[in-house]
């Protein structure tokens, strides 16, 4: 459950509901999502407050004692994306979709303090940020993708140059990608049909998995990770133009 809120698995729901769905609302949580990351990144390193102790983790889990523990930033992310979701498709009006994004935020938010990575605090004020924050870049970015993008390399930035960790970089990374990308959104191709959908769906996975092959390759260079997070965040928002390029048989829905 925990992993509903980590940053792999949130951006490959995004990304495949960006390639499935509607571009553009999923593309303004993504960016959501990298602003976020460079924004909760930062205050974790302003405030400098520590985690539980080790002996209070129920489950040895790799990296997880790393950092400051104070905001969650997995209680962030989640209230981040989920409530994003929800916000970016209309439907706060439907109490099925927000409680299921409440559940959700509340799952992750308990699984860390279940499993001794955070106070209860960590996760009640993060969960808490994330829904500010949805409310605030809503009002900011007016439902355009590339102002998000635009205020998630405003907060990279400074993030990179103080925490200096690989999220950060993927902060930075991420944003640039982003906003080069975003501004093509209206070029891309529509979803020809669920066939077309899945293939876009496995070279998008593909693809993320050679960029992920490619960042152990060149993990020791900073600079190069932010091209490769550029890339790989560019490469996910691009995907849909280079699938529609295809001449498959049966990616076009048939028509009587």
């Amino acid at each position: 459950m925990t992993e509903l809120g980590g940053t792999t698995v949130l951006m490959l729901l995004l990304a495949v509901l960006f390639w499935c769905g509607e571009r553009r609302r999923n593309a303004l949580v993504i960016s959501y999502a990298v602003a976020g990351l460079a924004l909760v990144l930062s205050l974790k390193t302003l405030f400098g407050l520590p985690r539980p102790p080790s002996d209070a983790m129920l489950v040895a889990l790799e990296g997880e004692r790393d950092g400051y523990g104070f905001p969650s930033g997995h209680a962030f992310a989640a209230a981040v994306v989920y409530g994003g979701l929800v916000s970016a498709s209309d439907r706060l009006g439907d109490w099925r979709a927000v409680t299921a994004a409440g559940t959700m935020i509340v799952a992750v938010s308990l699984s860390r303090v279940v499993l001794g990575v955070h106070y209860l605090g960590d996760v009640i004020v993060g969960a808490a940020l994330g829904v500010a924050f949805v409310a605030v870049m809503n009002r900011l970015t007016r439902g355009d993708p590339t102002i998000g993008f635009a205020i998630a390399l405003i907060l990279a930035v400074p993030a990179t140059a103080v925490v200096g960790t690989t999220d950060s970089l993927l902060g930075l990374g991420g944003s640039i990608g982003g906003l080069v990308a975003s501004r093509r959104l209206v070029a891309l191709p529509v979803l020809r049909s669920r066939r077309e959908g899945v293939v876009l769906v496995g070279v998008g996975v593909g693809f993320v998995a050679v960029v992920t092959a490619v960042e152990a390759v060149v993990a020791s260079s900073d600079a190069a990770l932010v091209a490769l997070y550029a890339v790989l965040v560019g490469g996910i928002l691009l995907a849909p133009a280079a699938v529609g390029r295809l001449e498959v048989d049966g990616l076009e829905s048939r028509r009587a």
